[in-house]
């Protein structure tokens, strides 16, 4: 049964590039600001559904105005189940029209959504979705005030872009809740915030590696897929050698956590790495009334809000 969502509410101001942050490609940018609406900003994770198979149900929802952490919760008190059991494959952003997968083991099979969520399929699965499950995510995002033909002309000069960490992951002080929980003080925090609020130390981690390097290369570099990589750090990750361990573990030690606090929160980040720079996929600008629609595809992981940082 489908549940309609409650209409967006307008974002005079909506978002733009952030002044303090530098740009990988030089020369004026397109100008204007995206997610003035939440219909702005459509992001549709790909596949569309989940492999066939019999155990659990799966869940393909659409909302305006929700975070993924808040759709967790809707979904886990619906089905009566704690959150850790409503899998998904990525987060996904509030000030946005987002349409994206769920699992839920061991709770009962939803006839109807929460109120704000609106069924677009459903079906059976075997197994959890988990974080990475996904081939990528559609955007099309309206930019308001933006020179189309600027953008087109970027984007076309844009074969990779930094591979930053959004502000949806690093915004309201998570990173610094995030280091609080790593070092033994978040035991108050709910389980889903404490997760959430240690990846946001991680991310913004990986974000201060590749700022402080940009693109300058080190010996020892750890290449995956063809591409240089930065840390994701955790017990489990990767080091590199030579000259880019000396700099990833400089980084590591200026966060204040140590290999010690990582070993004990290897269930939440056991570590990885993670492309310095991002390429584009299917991309292309149109006019749009009110400035310009970008049209993209990205592979997971990858935030558009670090792809329009350069455009704009």
């Amino acid at each position: 049964m489908r549940r309609p969502s409650r209409p967006p509410p307008p974002r005079p101001n909506g978002f733009t590039a952030d002044p303090t942050l530098p740009r990988w490609l030089p020369g004026p940018g397109a100008g204007g600001r995206y997610k003035v609406l939440d219909e702005d900003f459509l992001v549709e994770e790909l596949p569309e559904g989940c492999p066939e198979g019999r155990g659990l149900s799966w869940y393909r929802v659409r909302r305006a105005g929700l975070d993924t952490p808040a759709v967790v919760r809707l979904l886990a008190r619906a089905a009566d189940v704690p959150s850790e059991n409503i899998g998904y494959a990525g987060l996904k952003d509030r000030e946005a029209v987002a349409e994206q997968r769920f699992t839920i083991e061991r709770g009962r099979r939803l006839r109807e959504l929460p109120e704000g969520l609106t069924l677009v399929s459903s079906g059976q699965t075997r197994f959890p979705l988990q974080p990475g499950d996904l081939e990528g995510n559609r955007f099309r995002i309206v930019v308001r005030g933006g020179n189309p033909a600027i953008a087109a002309q970027r984007l076309a000069k844009l074969t990779t872009f930094p591979n930053r960490f959004g502000p949806q992951r690093t915004a309201n002080g998570l990173p610094a809740i995030g280091r609080d929980v790593l070092l033994g003080h978040g035991g108050h925090l709910e389980a889903q915030r404490r997760r959430f609020a240690m990846l946001a130390w991680q991310a913004e981690g990986f974000n201060r590696a590749l700022a402080m390097r940009g693109d300058e290369r080190f010996e020892g570099d750890v290449v995956e897929g063809g591409q240089r990589t930065g840390p994701l750090f955790g017990s489990k990750m990767r080091w590199p050698r030579g000259a880019a361990l000396a700099f990833e573990e400089g980084v590591l030690a200026e966060s204040g956590v140590g290999l010690d606090e990582l070993e004990r929160a290897v269930h939440i980040l056991p570590g990885g790495r993670r492309a310095l720079f991002a390429r584009t996929h299917e991309g292309r600008v149109e006019p749009h009334p009110a400035g310009f629609t970008l049209y993209v595809t990205l592979e997971p992981g990858v935030y558009a809000t670090s792809l329009l940082h350069e455009l704009l």
